[in-house]
């Protein structure tokens, strides 16, 4: 499922993601396409959201992960 971009203001730099898979009450994962590469964020048990298999050579900064996963759990509350 991908609909129109999303923009989220992080360190004063915007960034343009698009929502894969939605986070639900049933499923506490999170797939978004940010810079044309597939990112996938989970929740854990600290109710803290962070990169599932991160990159090796290009982790997101996990301010940017917390900042993404908290706009979209404003719009899909889980």
């Amino acid at each position: 499922m991908i609909g129109f971009p999303l923009r989220v203001t992080y360190q004063q730099h915007d960034f343009i993601y698009y929502i894969i898979a939605a986070p639900s009450k049933k499923n506490h994962t999170l797939e978004i396409l940010l810079d044309a590469k597939s990112y996938t964020f989970i929740l854990g048990l600290n109710k803290l959201w962070i990169e599932k298999d991160p990159d090796k050579d290009r982790p997101l900064d996990q301010g940017l992960v917390l900042a993404i996963s908290r706009a979209v759990t404003l719009r899909y509350p889980i």
